[in-house]
């Protein structure tokens, strides 16, 4: 028999018996749908994670964090200090490599912006002109903090696109708006990007970043009462190849600064980034066990039912090799059955697979982990099927090979 006639036969043997040949092929179905599926959510998680760090400064931000101090230290504690605005100005003088610098101070309680009786609660941040390229801001219109306000201490503020939009409305200007922080008069001069609502969610998101509201560093400290304590600093380095070394220059530095006590530490987003590579890659192991053993319990069945079918068909081989079929002719036959039924298996996984993550996508476009479908994984859980219906095909080929032909014509 050839391979072509082979294949027939087989297509022969599914139609025949419609209702067991899909319950068949339905642990196959599953499991490359979960096998396909579970590769767009992890991809999609990734993405997510990767875009969300980008939208906080990529891989060339340094964040430095206050820390716990060291229980060898502890005697030292009264002499410890929280980052101070001297630390991001020594930093940008003595670490080669450093681009651009964000001392950043963060009004905790009252951050509401008034506006003729209305009241918005935002993301108050006093920072610099450098937090713009470190932390990724985009500027919709007006301008962003100037040297000559952090000076002057000018009363300026750039507010967030949602707290714009919800104090003077949607499409209504905002440039040179007088609002109230605190009781504090100040000077609308500028409004961010504006991240838009999208999905079946009703979100995107990176709203979050649609309230940061930006005063500059000393009218924050002088006038809005948060103190000489920086909330955060961070620095963008030019050359991402030299994150290591240079985070190392920024800890030397701050050691020195601080008197030699620890309580700081300097995190890049490239560590970040590893630590999610870390959790997707035990995602995907441990789904995609999950996912395999729906694939093994396919398997099981495609053996099963044919195992059956050999069993029904025993007078049917023994008159084939009576006529002259040979024990190769036979195994063939058998075994191109159960490729079959994992190959229709296995496209109509896909197509699952397909269906779930557009379904489940456009339900959750609003998050960070909407899946990502990628060719390469949708072939790798194809080919799964396919060596699937080869494996657990080869042993009831082999046995119907090797039937006595005198014996399979008594069966009765």
């Amino acid at each position: 028999m050839g391979l072509l006639q082979g294949i027939i036969v087989g297509f022969k043997e599914i139609l025949a018996h419609k209702l067991r040949s899909l319950l068949t092929m339905l642990g196959v179905i599953l499991g490359v749908a979960a096998l396909s599926t579970m590769f767009a959510f992890v991809e999609g998680m990734f993405s997510g994670w990767k875009q969300a760090i980008e939208e906080q400064g990529g891989i060339e931000k340094l964040s430095v964090d206050n820390n716990q101090i060291p229980e060898a230290q502890l005697p030292f504690q009264h002499m410890t200090r929280k980052r101070r605005r001297a630390d991001a100005t020594a930093v940008m003088l003595s670490v080669a490599g450093v681009s651009a610098v964000s001392p950043e101070v963060m009004l905790r309680e009252d951050a509401f912006v008034e506006y003729r009786g209305k009241r918005q609660w935002c993301e108050l941040v006093g920072a610099t002109d450098g937090i713009v390229p470190i932390g990724n801001h985009v500027l919709a219109e007006g301008r962003f903090i100037s040297d000559m306000d952090r000076k002057t201490g000018a009363r300026v503020v750039v507010l967030g696109s949602t707290v714009a939009a919800e104090l003077f409305g949607a499409r209504a200007p905002a440039l040179l708006r007088r609002v109230y922080i605190k009781g504090v008069p100040f000077r609308v001069i500028g409004v961010m990007h504006n991240y838009e609502l999208s999905g079946m969610g009703g979100g995107h998101f990176m709203q979050w970043k649609n309230r940061f509201t930006f005063v500059p560093l000393e009218t924050a400290i002088k006038r809005l009462g948060t103190g000489e304590d920086l909330s955060s600093l961070n620095f963008e380095v030019k050359d991402s190849a030299r994150l290591a070394k240079v985070a190392e220059a920024i800890r030397n530095t701050l050691f020195f600064l601080n008197r030699r006590i620890i309580n700081y530490s300097v995190r890049t987003n490239e560590e970040m980034l590893d630590r999610f590579s870390e959790i997707s890659g035990a995602f995907s192991i441990s789904l995609g066990i999950i996912a395999g053993i729906s694939l093994l319990v396919g398997g099981i069945g495609i053996m099963n039912i044919m195992l059956a079918s050999i069993n029904e068909r025993i007078r049917e081989i023994g008159i084939r090799k009576a006529i002259g079929a040979r024990e190769r002719d036979i195994m063939i036959q058998v075994l191109v059955e159960a490729v079959v039924l994992s190959l229709v298996g296995g496209l109509l996984g896909v197509c699952m697979s397909l269906f779930l993550t557009q379904t489940i996508g456009a339900i959750i476009s609003a998050t960070f982990s909407k899946p990502i479908v990628r060719v390469g994984p949708l072939v790798f859980s194809f080919c799964v099927s396919v060596v699937i219906g080869i494996a657990f095909g080869l042993y009831p080929a082999f046995k119907a090979a090797k039937l006595d032909p005198i014996e399979a014509l008594r069966y009765e």
